[in-house]
């Protein structure tokens, strides 16, 4: 299938959403019912079947919008699978096998049955087999580790047949990351890059759209590290310099994370006034930073959060096992996406909505895009120079991620271009290793566009709004129906 028939599909079909009805008094028509209907095709084919069948009446400018996104997102995936039927069932990989996907990951899981994890082995090394006959393997990069892991794994006759298969395809593979070495790669990344997004955007428009935005962040990293005192070398160096400060570091013990917790509440109730502008109420105004279990901080958990509910707001869990590992100026980004107006105010504001499954499954990047959002309403409110500093570092790494993407999958980077780019970008890694990023952007391709896409959309319209003093009833529009892709927010917002 070429690209031109492909884009033709996409495109296909919608006239008769995007000019359905608006809402009417005693309409019996929802949306739910229809998504419920077209849920139970259960495979992407027979969905667009059924919403193509679709006569919605009485649905109103929101609920258009989504509908319209759902079958946008059906199309695109009905696409990818038909031109590309490999890898992960989900679209997520090329791959059925990596160091991110496959039963292997579940060994071990007492909820699952031996016999059920050795069907679920075997499948995948069939899938494994037949991917291969196709040219679809695995770089070795991705295949040395993953043999390893599962050579160290008790044996069984499943496992066994796997590793055979696996260590069969390294003959074969390459160190070459990217998917255009793959048959037809380029093609499927393109695909892919518009289900992640939920976007018929071509990769150079988003990747200039990327860059334009990177290079301003910088241009403006760069004077705020001035005004710290750090004029030499390139922005990457000197953020590694700032991060060995003493003055900004938290003791590795008891007393230095609940420090870290009692600051990061502090900088939260600084902004909650100038916040409350923004927005119509609630603003979850019980939503705080709590201290993680000690248990949990040794174990390494990551960070988590409780979702507000009915009874009572939200709370956000940091990880800070590590916390001399993060200077106060890194977790200034963290308090406000994950709690207030991140994460918990959208999660509080999407309870109500109760979004279809469809929706969610359909709506890429919005709860990270609204997240990365919220970073920038409450960092461009001015803060001193290293604090400042924290929040254009989080979201040049946003950016970065895309970057990286689309130069290891279409410009033939090699691993250590990318890991150099986030070196020199972002400075340091923030929560995983640079390598083990490069290697997720790898197997999981176009996977953090989503995100970037959604968050520069919220970030160009939200601007908009503001300027023209309708901050609040734009930010009502894009919260209050549950998750919506960059595209649908263009046509609620």
């Amino acid at each position: 299938m070429t690209f031109r028939a492909t884009r033709r599909e996409l495109l296909a079909g919608l006239g008769a959403l995007a000019v359905a009805p608006r809402a009417s008094a005693g309409s019996s028509t929802s949306l739910r019912s229809i998504l419920d209907r077209v849920a139970s095709g259960g495979e992407p084919e027979a969905m667009l079947a059924l919403i193509r069948r679709a006569r919605p009446s009485g649905l109103d400018r929101a609920d258009r919008a989504i509908l319209a996104m759902v079958a946008r997102g059906l199309e695109r995936e009905s696409a990818l699978r038909r031109a590309f039927p490999f890898g992960k069932a989900d679209g997520s990989s090329p791959y059925v096998v990596s160091q991110r996907h496959g039963a292997w990951l579940q060994l071990g899981d007492r909820t699952v049955s031996p016999a059920e994890t050795a069907r679920r082995l075997d499948e995948e090394t069939e899938r494994l087999r037949a991917d291969a006959a196709r040219g679809i393997v695995p770089p070795r990069f991705v295949l040395d580790p993953v043999l390893k892991s599962l050579r160290d794994l008790r044996p069984s006759d499943a496992l066994g047949r796997q590793i055979e298969a696996l260590a069969s395809l390294r003959s074969n593979s390459t160190d070459e990351p990217g998917v255009r070495r793959l048959p037809g790669g380029e093609d499927y990344y393109r695909l892919r890059l518009r289900c992640t997004t939920g976007l018929d955007d071509r990769p150079e428009r988003i990747e200039r759209r990327v860059a334009e935005e990177t290079a301003d962040l910088l241009r403006r990293a760069d004077a705020a590290l001035r005004r710290a005192g750090l004029e030499q070398g390139g922005v990457g160096e000197r953020l590694r310099a700032l991060k060995r400060r003493p003055e900004h570091l938290y003791a590795n013990d008891d007393a230095g994370r609940a420090r870290a917790v009692a600051d990061m509440n502090a900088l939260l109730d600084r902004r909650r006034k100038q916040l409350a502008f923004m927005f119509n109420p609630p603003l979850e105004p019980g939503s705080a930073v709590r201290r993680m279990a000690p248990a949990d901080e040794q174990a390494g958990r990551r960070g988590y959060r409780d979702a507000p509910t009915a009874a009572g707001p939200g709370a956000y869990y940091p990880d800070l096992g590590q916390v001399h590992e993060r200077p106060s100026w890194t977790l200034a980004p963290v308090v406000f996406h994950e709690t207030v107006p991140g994460h918990l105010l959208q999660l509080g504001r999407q309870r109500p909505a109760d979004p279809h499954p469809l929706q969610l499954r359909y709506a890429p990047g919005y709860s990270e895009g609204w997240a990365v959002y919220a970073e920038t309403l409450v960092g461009d409110i001015g803060w001193p120079p290293e604090v400042e500093l924290g929040f254009l570092q989080s979201r040049l790494f946003r950016l970065a991620r895309v970057a990286c993407d689309i130069g290891l999958h279409l410009r033939r980077w090699e691993r250590a271009r990318a890991i150099r780019y986030l070196e020199e970008t972002v400075g340091f890694e923030l929560f995983f290793p640079f390598a083990a990023e490069v290697d997720r952007y790898a197997v999981e391709p176009a996977g953090f566009a989503g995100d970037a896409m959604v968050a520069l959309t919220l970030q160009r319209l939200g601007r908009r709004a503001a300027a023209s003093r309708r901050a609040r009833g734009f930010h009502d529009a894009v919260l209050d129906h549950g998750p919506l892709s960059a595209e649908a927010i263009e046509r609620i917002a």
